[in-house]
């Protein structure tokens, strides 16, 4: 049974705002779909998936996919961001139900996002937090209400991976131009990967293997058991050694004909590439001044950007930074209360316990204490600086400043010790210590935030540089080879290439026929040989070592002709059922396409030609006959597979601008290949029609093929802040 998805909601995820309850879709078999204007959801619908399967979205600036963890904030919300607190936790998920024939799964991803400031940006990274939460899998019996977790991480990727296999989700889930993708008809080995993917041959491949070592192995331990038993004639010997020099023979030649294959591959990619090469030479040589001159700016960008993370541990450290004391603000102020009650508390025990000691008179004054000078001055005066109040001579003031004036020195006392263990010095050197980092703490966040900025600023640069280049590169490899003569050396260098890539395709394609010929002929030799040694075999050979060589070797003949045969077949139906897919995919449009032909090509893989009635080839056909033929082939390739196909389609935009005819022939051809299709598109949408469905849209509501229709739409006279959407079911 194949796997369907039964429902996806999102909270508070881009233009979807709000709890799960608010932006839920249910679906179920055959063809669903979310019909959207521009703006109104459809690429956020399909990155909802995009999270779900790979961890990342399609970035609508760059049209390049990112991962997750560096989009958080762009992807959340701004209508949530906006109306957030300071300190608030604003929740982000998506969460998708799928079924099978027994369970019910629900698969979620999220995170929170921490707003930092009043003034935060609805962008910058900086001025949030966000905490992203652990992949979330629980499942029910079919039966059953009470969904349960599933913790075990292996488990959970086994759910996952059973929605969509992660080497066929390339063919179930695409966004626009990446339906021509697909298949690349200029690849020599795409329209192979896909039939691996998406058939069984490669069980008979694994057949051919296991029978082949079982035929082995049966013959060696026959020829053990005859060598054993002493009677093989001399005959017997020579034979058998014949027939081992020309299986060694035959190992080596299949060896280099995969060699001889490998370059067959390679060549023929180089043609196709050559084939398809509309290059400047002036026009190359500008992009390529320009891309070496970003590649040289990406350099000393990502140079800056190793200095700069390779010092932010000095910085903990570094007196002129002082990270590490980040948060220790009431430290400092708890070890300077305490540090003066310790000294005060000191000083005075200290003064009493030198004060006991002899004449009982103060020797030691506490730190900032007034000098001889100013003492004798406060007697003169009869006034107390310290206490700024009257010391009228003879008073207790007047007296106890006269005592001060009068001490003993303290040079002229024996040391006297007052603690056993002092440790004032000790403190004294952890504040001095700790002194640089102190008085840096106040502009610690601040010098860390600006250290976050000037990374992500880096880093912005680089990925902008890098576009930039990969920009350069994508416009360099569509220009056109020019006919003047700036450009006729280019175009003779192109042509001596092209002809150089076919002399040795086809130097490779001879040397694969005659090492096949060399083959076919050491085979024959060897089954040759085989019938005279059962022939020369000594009477008493246990028969059932012969039964088991026999029966083995015949199994072996038949898997590697099974293997041919189906190859073969399997090319056939490809080629008749692509073509039966591709005249209903264009039915309804005016114009009739050509053929689409499968040839087995000397390696023994699939060749693809669209050809016109006579057999010429077909160039210049139309975006929309060129996507039909790529979705023709793969409905094809599906459909040669006798299990059929498990799993969903998802698509967004797949037929865009495409007009009516393809459209409507692409949803009644869907729905005989796949089980389930989502499909996201604005091709349905009419703003001034009630229902805001055009005549194809409400067709398809009639159909009874479509499952489900979803509108999303946008309210009317919103600020871009403020933006979110709401969807109606149709149908």
């Amino acid at each position: 049974m194949a796997n369907i998805i039964n429902q996806i909601s999102f909270q508070n995820f881009y233009n979807y705002f709000g709890s799960f309850d608010k932006n839920q879709y249910e679906f179920s078999e055959g063809v669903n779909i979310v019909v959207a204007d521009n703006g109104a959801g459809k690429s956020k619908f399909f990155n909802g998936f995009l999270w779900i399967f790979y961890d990342e979205v399609l970035d609508s600036d760059t049209k390049t996919r990112k991962n997750i963890k560096n989009q958080a904030v762009k992807i959340c919300s701004d209508k949530a961001k906006n109306e957030a607190s300071v300190n608030d936790f604003i929740e982000c998920n998506v969460a998708l139900e799928f079924s099978d024939k027994r369970f019910r799964y629900r698969i979620s991803k999220g995170f929170r996002l921490k707003k930092l400031k009043s003034d935060s940006s609805l962008t910058e990274s900086a001025d949030w937090q966000v905490f992203f939460k652990e992949l979330e899998v629980s499942k029910r019996d079919i039966q059953l209400l009470v969904y349960h977790e599933v913790y075990d991480s292996d488990e959970q990727k086994r759910i996952l991976n059973s929605l969509i296999q992660p080497n066929l989700r390339e063919y179930s889930l695409f966004q626009g131009e990446e339906v021509d993708k697909l298949i690349d008809f200029n690849q020599a080995d795409s329209i192979n990967r896909a039939v691996k993917s998406l058939t069984d041959i490669n069980k008979y491949d694994e057949l051919e293997k296991i029978t082949k070592y079982v035929a082995t192995r049966a013959e060696g331990e026959l020829n053990e058991i005859i060598k054993s038993s002493n009677a093989a004639s001399l005959n017997y010997t020579k034979k058998l050694e014949e027939k081992e020099s020309k299986k060694n023979s035959l190992e080596s030649e299949l060896e280099k004909l995969v060699s001889y294959e490998n370059s067959y591959s390679l060549y023929k990619s180089e043609v196709d590439k050559l084939e398809n090469l509309n290059e400047n030479a002036e026009g190359r040589k500008e992009f390529d001044d320009k891309i070496k001159e970003e590649t040289s700016k990406l350099k000393e960008l990502k140079e800056e950007y190793d200095r700069l993370v390779e010092k932010l541990n000095e910085r903990f450290f570094d007196g002129n930074f002082g990270w590490i004391a980040i948060g220790c603000e009431n430290e400092v102020k708890n070890f300077r209360e305490k540090l003066n009650s310790y000294r005060e508390i000191r000083t005075l025990k200290k003064a009493s316990k030198l004060n006991d000691h002899s004449n009982h008179q103060i020797n030691l004054l506490p730190p900032d204490s007034p000098d001889s000078v100013t003492l004798q001055t406060m007697l003169d005066r009869e006034h107390c600086y310290v206490c700024d109040r009257e010391a009228k001579k003879d008073s207790e003031s007047w007296k106890h400043i006269n005592s001060l004036l009068n001490r003993k020195d303290s040079s002229q006392n024996k040391p006297i010790q007052v603690f056993n263990n002092d440790l004032n010095d000790f403190f004294g050197d952890i504040q001095l210590g700790a002194q640089p980092y102190v008085g840096r703490i106040i502009g610690i966040e601040e010098s860390i935030i600006r250290t976050r900025e000037k990374e992500q600023s880096l880093l912005d640069k680089i990925t902008k540089v890098k576009e930039k280049i990969n920009n350069l590169k994508e416009e360099r490899s569509h220009l056109i080879i020019g006919g003047d003569e700036d450009n006729l050396s280019d175009a003779r260098q192109i042509m001596a290439q092209y002809r150089g890539a076919l002399t040795r395709l086809q130097k490779a394609e001879e040397d694969i026929i005659k090492s096949r010929t060399r083959i076919d002929g050491l085979n024959e030799g060897i089954r040759k040989d085989e019938n005279e040694l059962s022939r020369m075999r000594p009477q008493d050979t246990p028969k059932e070592y012969e039964f088991h060589f026999e029966i083995s070797s015949d199994l072996r003949d038949a898997a590697q002709r099974t293997k041919i045969r189906v190859f073969d077949e399997m090319i056939l139906k490809l080629e008749k059922m692509a073509n039966q897919h591709f005249q209903n995919l264009i039915k309804h449009n005016d114009l009739s396409g050509g053929i689409l032909k499968f040839e087995k090509n000397p390696i023994g893989t699939i060749d693809f030609k669209y050809i016109d009635e006579k057999g010429n080839e077909v160039t210049g056909a139309s975006e929309g006959f060129q996507r039909m033929k790529v979705l023709a082939v793969l409905m094809a390739i599906i459909s040669v597979n006798p299990n059929g196909y498990l799993y969903p389609l998802l698509a967004d935009a797949p037929l865009s601008a495409f007009g009516k005819g393809f459209i409507l022939g692409f949803f009644e051809e869907t729905e005989k290949v796949f089980p389930q299709s989502i499909i996201l598109l604005k091709d349905l949408y009419d703003k001034e029609s009630d229902n805001k469905l055009n005549k194809l849209g409400n067709e398809l509501l009639k159909n009874k093929s479509v499952s489900s229709i979803y509108l999303n739409q946008i309210p009317e006279n919103l600020k871009q802040i403020e933006v979110y959407t709401e969807h109606i079911k149709i149908k």
